[in-house]
């Protein structure tokens, strides 16, 4: 029987009992080992620099530098999967936009952590198999289609625009109109909001208010009964919020 693939983590904290918690799931967690557990970030570069490590817990609020910042300085080719622990949730859409993996609230409950573990093992078991692909020239099977569709088609003003996904921040429907708010712009086309809401990938937007869809990736902030996209100020239903905190982290599960 093949062994099984132990993926090597580290924790920084700089509360001993916080470290402690953290270790005693990991030592819970077949497919995970605990290398190191570390009071601050810059203590933990050497042994980030080696390359070996797969997954990195870490707190944001600490002493000598904060794990936001300690994760933004880092080179992309260094940083491995990144969990960030902390008590403030405030720094959840931070925490995405330097592409964490998860976001757990303290205290941290083992369901939770275990829920959070299955998601990162899925990511790690599928890079890994990428990663023993033949490098033949061909394009890997698993790896996105270039020419998947990563646009829309907006008859505007006479004109046929092609708009990309990532151009867009969000979509305002108005009756039978909808106004696509881009990074060059609005737009105004013949859309309904429903069809729209099927049409674009789930992954990346989510329809927020009954008028309102949004580019999750271009939220900048999430307070009360409103999110902040390109600066402007749009209500989420109250229905709708509990998975839209869902999707940045989980934060629900905490009330």
């Amino acid at each position: 029987m093949a062994q099984q693939v132990k993926f090597k983590c580290i924790v920084i904290d700089d509360e001993f009992l916080a470290r402690k918690l953290l270790a005693d799931y990991i030592s819970k967690i077949p497919q995970f080992t605990l290398v190191a557990s570390f009071d601050s970030p810059m203590a933990a570069i050497d042994t980030i620099a080696t390359g070996e490590i797969d997954v990195v817990f870490t707190d944001i609020e600490m002493p000598d530098m904060s794990g936001m910042d300690f994760i933004k300085n880092m080179s992309p080719q260094m940083v491995p999967i990144v969990v960030f622990v902390t008590a403030y949730p405030q720094y959840a859409v931070q925490g995405f936009e330097v592409n964490a993996t998860e976001y757990l609230l303290k205290p941290v409950s083992f369901t939770r952590f275990v829920k959070a573990v299955n998601k990162i093992t899925t990511y790690l078991t599928f890079r890994n198999k990428l990663k023993d692909l033949p490098r033949d020239g061909k394009r890997p099977a698993l790896e996105p289609k270039s020419d998947e569709k990563n646009f829309i088609i907006v008859k505007s003003d006479r004109k046929i625009v092609k708009l990309l996904h990532n151009d867009i921040y969000y979509i305002e429907g108005a009756l039978e109109y909808v106004t696509f708010h881009t990074t060059t712009g609005k737009i105004m086309g013949l859309f309904s909001l429903r069809n729209l809401e099927q049409e674009l990938p789930k992954e990346n937007f989510m329809r927020i208010h009954k008028s309102y869809i949004v580019a999750l990736n271009k939220i900048t902030e999430i307070q009360g009964n409103q999110v902040t996209v390109d600066g402007n100020q749009i209500s989420v239903s109250k229905t709708i919020k509990p998975a839209l905190l869902e999707h940045f982290s989980g934060l629900h599960n905490h009330k």
